[in-house]
C-alpha cells in the first residue's frame, strides 16, 4: 500500500516539475546546458574607403537563417527548426586593427538603428517561412532584409536582439584565415562557397528577450571585451566567412557561416509554479492520510 501511494505521489510531482519546465515558447528545440544554433547566411562587405581590404571604416551586413539546433550531449540533435523560421540580421563596422585581428562594432545609422543603442544583431521568428537565403534566391538585400523581419512586413515576430548593452565583455573579432595579413575583398567574392577567406568570434549581450527562456552566463573567453568577469549572458560563437561566386555581386560579396551558442535555464512560469504548488499540496494529502491510517 505504501509503495503505490508512493509511486502515484511521485508521478504527481513528476508532472507538475515537467510542465514546470516547459518554456513559453515551443518554435525552437534548446537542450540543456547548452543550445547550439547552425546556419546559412548570405553577406555583403562594404568597402567604405575602396581599398580593396576589410579594415577601419568597412560594414558587414549579413542575412542570417538558422536551419537547426543541437546540444553537446548524445542525442541531443541535431533538430530541424521548422517548419517556423529563424532569421537574424547583423549590421556592424570595424572600429580597429589589432594586429590581424579587425574589432568591430554596430553600425551606427544601420539597418538596426530602429533598436536600442549597442544592437549588433535582430532575431525574428516567423510561422510562415519564406526567406531563402541559399545562392542569394531572396534576390536583393533589401529583400532578403525584408523578408527575415526587418521592417515587420513579412509577419515576423522579433524573437531576441543582441549586442553591446553594458557588459564589458561584449566583443566581435574578426581575422584572416590561413595566416594571411588581411581579407581581400575581391577574393571573397571571387571565391568558392567552401573556401573561407577568414574567421570571427564574437560574445553578444541578450537584449530583448522573446524566447521563453531565462538564459545562463557563459564563458567567451579568450574573445571577450577589455575589463569584463570573462562571462556573459548572451550569445558566444565563431564562423567563416566564404566565398562569393555565384551571388550577384551588386547585393552581396559573401556567404558566412556563424554558428553560435546559449545556455538556457529551466525557469517555471507563474502557471506553472502553481501545478508544483499543486503537486506539493498532494503531497500534504497523502502525508495525512498515512498518519491516520
Amino acid at each position: 500500500m505504501k509503495t503505490k501511494k508512493l509511486a502515484s505521489l511521485l508521478t504527481v510531482v513528476g508532472l507538475g516539475l515537467a510542465l514546470a519546465s516547459t518554456p513559453a515558447s515551443a518554435l525552437i528545440q534548446y537542450f540543456f546546458p547548452q543550445t547550439n544554433f547552425e546556419d546559412n547566411d548570405i553577406d555583403r562587405i562594404i568597402d567604405t574607403n575602396g581599398n580593396g581590404v576589410v579594415d577601419i571604416g568597412d560594414r558587414f551586413i549579413s542575412v542570417q537563417e538558422y536551419v537547426q539546433t543541437s546540444g553537446n550531449s548524445a542525442g541531443q540533435g541535431p533538430t530541424p527548426i521548422g517548419p517556423e523560421e529563424l532569421t537574424v540580421i547583423v549590421d556592424i563596422t570595424a572600429v580597429a586593427l589589432v594586429g590581424n585581428n579587425v574589432i568591430f562594432a554596430p553600425t551606427p545609422g544601420g539597418l538596426l538603428s530602429g533598436f536600442a543603442p549597442g544592437t549588433a544583431a535582430v532575431g525574428w521568428v516567423d510561422n510562415t517561412p519564406d526567406l531563402d537565403v541559399i545562392n542569394g534566391n531572396c534576390l536583393t538585400l533589401a529583400n532578403c532584409a525584408a523578408l527575415a523581419g526587418l521592417g515587420g512586413t513579412d509577419g515576423s515576430t522579433l524573437y531576441v536582439t543582441l549586442g553591446f548593452f553594458g557588459d564589458p565583455d561584449a566583443n566581435i573579432v574578426g581575422a584572416p584565415a590561413g595566416g594571411a595579413t588581411s581579407i581581400s575583398i575581391a577574393a571573397v567574392a571571387g571565391g568558392g562557397p567552401n573556401t573561407s577567406f577568414g574567421n570571427i568570434n564574437f560574445a553578444l549581450q541578450i537584449g530583448v528577450n522573446n524566447s521563453g527562456f531565462t538564459f545562463g552566463p557563459q564563458a567567451c573567453a579568450p574573445f571577450c571585451g577589455l575589463g569584463g568577469d570573462g562571462q556573459i549572458v548572451g550569445a558566444v560563437g565563431s564562423g567563416n566567412l566564404l566565398g562569393g561566386v555565384g551571388l550577384n555581386q551588386a547585393e552581396f560579396t559573401a556567404r558566412s557561416d556563424n554558428d553560435f551558442g546559449l545556455r538556457p535555464l529551466v525557469v517555471p512560469e507563474p502557471g506553472s509554479l502553481a501545478l508544483v504548488a499543486l503537486a506539493l499540496v498532494g503531497l500534504g494529502a497523502v502525508g495525512r492520510r498515512r498518519t491516520k491510517m
